[in-house]
C-alpha cells in the first residue's frame, strides 16, 4: 500500500511516511476500492452468479418467509 501510495502521488515512499496522514491513506483505500468494484461490475458478464455472502442469502430468505407466513 505505501509502495501504490507513493507511487499514486510522485513521491518517495520515505516522503509518503512522512507527511500522509491516514486521510491520505482512507482516500486511497477508497479509491482502489471503487476501482475494483466499478471494474468488477464492468466485467459481470450476463447469466453469471453475483458474489453474495451465504448469511445475506439466508436473511433474505427468513424475511421472505415471515412476509408470507403473515399473509
Amino acid at each position: 500500500m505505501l509502495d501504490s501510495l507513493a507511487e499514486r502521488y510522485k513521491m518517495l515512499p520515505s516522503q509518503v511516511l512522512e507527511q500522509a496522514s491516514t486521510l491520505d491513506l482512507w482516500v486511497y483505500d477508497v479509491a482502489v476500492s471503487y476501482r475494483l468494484h466499478a471494474e468488477k461490475k464492468a466485467n459481470h458478464k450476463p447469466g453469471e452468479v453475483p458474489d453474495i455472502p451465504q448469511e445475506d442469502l439466508l436473511k433474505g430468505l427468513e424475511k421472505f418467509r415471515e412476509s408470507q407466513n403473515r399473509s
